[in-house]
């Protein structure tokens, strides 16, 4: 990998000269092409560690470099350095997209070790909105990422089945139910007005008319509605996800954990570590770290005379049975709103002994839907919700949801706007991308050799082309970057980069023409564009058509 190389040769240059590479010095793309293909603050940093003049430390590190074959460096400022390399490093990667095509990227960091990334995980009381949806992409794009490293990976929905929204969601299903009967009866407080709860109730009704008929008592009623409504509503929610080409391998209930006992144990974990306290009725966890926090939310069992388990106890349940599946690492993907849950839940599994810094959480901000100027308000208990199927049906294809999700770093609210989604011109970047794919493909449908060998890559040397090679080249060493810090919105930007540079290429430099060799390297590039284009995607779970 290219910049491996650029980093491998600094290090072996400072071990020449004596010196210690810096553990944090940076590697990056200089500001402007003409300076270079790379530029490195390595003097700079070491300058700060040994008391030396940057700029004299520089001179010696660039002239230890350009003894290195197919490296020419220069100082920039006061001590920056700027690398070239030269045009055969690309083209022997270009040889190598070529002859891995949908393996170039993939890696072996892994080495087979298991990851879960739980993520949606919404709640079962209603379909899946454009709110929660979110997460859907986001898990998904991390999921793949992994498995591009040589994880082995499970795609995890964890649901929650029991608590007060999952009462809410029965009492607004016998709502139906009376109204089905002709009695006059009022709405419950806090219950779910959508018109989806009356589609569920009508389901229920069709299976189970028999049944509802032998019961007597309102508590039955309700309890036969939520356990069969959360079953109706999650299929509907994997039958939503469907429409977004994602599915899990396990589905996992808040019940399983309060039913089979194991909350309870974990609880007693807890008290035999002495991490925790009885107040005001209730058992409360204590951070062994932080013994005088009182935070509210960190209630294990309610004062309500019955030791009702809370939603923070189960969860420590459900994490740490996640580490005895043997997970070499966890992400969850979760909504914004967990923001306080997070810190109380990794202190719980620190005080039962458990590496919580095998935890990473990745929080999404809010998503707000634009039709032009107008602002759609969306909410369950309003009834108001902007469903992921109604979306789609609108006509915003599932690659354009996940494309404009993507994009955006997951800490920034978005304003997802339905207008440009569903436009099908070029001023779409998810369509922009995919077009320039099918242009490749129809490229290189039309020529007669296609042949990758015996191509001369030197006849590559046009600015544009030039520019373009180097790009494909960064994809495997992204991944790596993006697999540190998953910041995956990078993805979605380096493949609007790569149909810019092709489309740029595509109209300075005619691909097929009476030249026969610089055809066939051209056609090359375009075909090694085509490999990573496609590979990019896949990544994104986004198509890469062969015609539009």
């Amino acid at each position: 990998m290219i910049k491996g190389f650029v980093k491998d040769s600094i290090v072996k240059t400072l071990e020449k000269l004596g010196l210690d590479a810096p553990v944090n010095f940076e590697i990056d793309s200089p500001p402007k092409p003409e300076m270079g293909d790379f530029a490195t603050n390595v003097a700079m940093v070491l300058s700060h560690e040994k008391k030396q003049n940057p700029k004299e430390l520089a001179e010696k590190i660039v002239k230890e470099l350009n003894s290195i074959d197919n490296i020419v460096a220069e100082i920039a400022g006061p001590g920056f350095i700027n690398i070239k390399l030269d045009n055969s490093l690309y083209t022997e990667e270009l040889k190598n997209i070529l002859s891995k095509k949908e393996d170039y990227g993939k890696q072996t960091i892994g080495d087979g070790k298991k990851i879960n990334v739980e993520y949606v995980s919404a709640n079962p009381t209603g379909p899946i909105h454009i709110g929660n949806a979110r997460g859907g992409p986001i898990g998904e794009v991390i999921a793949n990422l992994y498995e591009w490293m040589g994880y082995e990976v499970d795609r995890e929905f964890y649901i929650n089945d029991i608590g007060g929204q999952i009462d809410r969601l029965g009492e607004s299903i016998y709502y139906w139910y009376e109204k089905s009967l002709g009695e006059d009866t009022e709405f419950p407080e806090e219950g779910y007005p959508g018109e989806y709860i009356k589609e569920v109730f009508e389901n229920i009704y069709s299976d189970k008319k028999a049944e509802l008929s032998k019961i007597k008592e309102k508590e039955d009623i309700v309890d036969l509605f939520k356990h069969e409504g959360v079953k109706v509503v999650v299929d509907r929610i994997k039958s939503d996800l469907e429409l977004l080409g994602i599915e899990f391998n396990i589905w996992e209930f808040q019940s399983k954990y309060e039913d089979g006992g194991l909350s309870n144990e974990v609880i007693d974990a807890l008290k035999e570590k002495g991490a925790t306290t009885n107040k005001e009725g209730a058992l409360w966890y204590v951070n062994l770290d932080d013994p005088n926090s009182d935070d509210a939310e960190s209630v294990l069992q309610k004062s309500d005379g019955n030791d009702t388990l809370t939603y923070f106890a189960d969860d420590i349940a459900y994490h740490k049975d996640k580490f005895d599946r043997g997970y070499e690492k966890m992400v969850n993907v979760w909504g914004s709103n967990h923001h306080g849950h997070v810190p109380k839940l990794k202190a719980a599994l620190k005080s039962l002994g458990l590496d919580s810094e095998k935890l990473d959480v990745v929080l999404y901000q809010f998503v707000r839907l634009k039709n032009g100027d107008e602002v759609l308000k969306m909410g369950k208990r309003t009834g108001n919700i902007v469903n992921i199927s109604d979306l789609i049906k609108a006509g915003v294809t599932a690659d354009a949801f996940k494309y404009f999700i993507l994009s955006q770093n997951s800490n920034t609210p978005i304003d997802f706007d339905f207008k440009l989604a569903k436009d099908t011109s070029e001023k779409n970047p998810v369509f922009y991308i995919q077009y320039a794919h099918a242009r490749i493909c129809s490229i290189l449908k039309k020529s007669e050799d296609r042949g990758d060998e015996d191509v001369d890559f030197r006849l590559l040397n046009d600015p544009k082309e030039l520019a373009l090679m180097r790009e494909l080249t960064k994809f495997p060493e992204l991944l790596q970057e993006i697999n540190r810090s998953l910041q995956i919105q990078a993805l979605p930007h380096f493949a609007m980069k790569i149909a810019s540079l092709f489309h740029d290429f595509y109209a300075n430099c005619q691909v097929l023409s009476d030249d026969k060799k610089l055809s066939k390297a051209r056609l090359a590039l375009a075909s090694s564009c085509k490999i990573v284009l496609k590979n990019v995607l896949a990544v994104c779970d986004i198509e890469a058509p062969e015609k539009m």
